[in-house]
């Protein structure tokens, strides 16, 4: 079995899975009165801000509303870059 090749167009084909997946995860857990489903929809906006326009608009609107906590959100990410960034990318 070949190797995956962890090129720029797979981890913006995962990127694209796994943020689309947030944010219909969360949209059915709108429906569910036991979960929050709105803590899913902006993982999935966030993760996606970078290649859909509408998020990256919604991404920036969050950012000049809620500032603190988005800079709280801004260091968090960049810790967890840094944690798993590799010195082969």
């Amino acid at each position: 079995m070949k190797r995956l090749l962890w090129n720029k167009h797979t981890r913006l084909m995962l990127k694209h899975l796994l943020g689309w997946s947030c944010i219909i995860l969360g949209i059915i857990q709108g429906f569910l009165p036991f979960l929050q489903g709105w803590v899913f929809i902006i993982l999935g906006v966030f993760l996606l801000a970078d290649e859909v326009p509408l998020f990256g608009r919604i991404k920036a609107w969050l950012h000049r509303k809620f500032p603190k906590i988005s800079n709280y959100a801004h260091r968090k990410g960049e810790q967890m870059k840094s944690k798993f960034h590799h010195e082969s990318d």
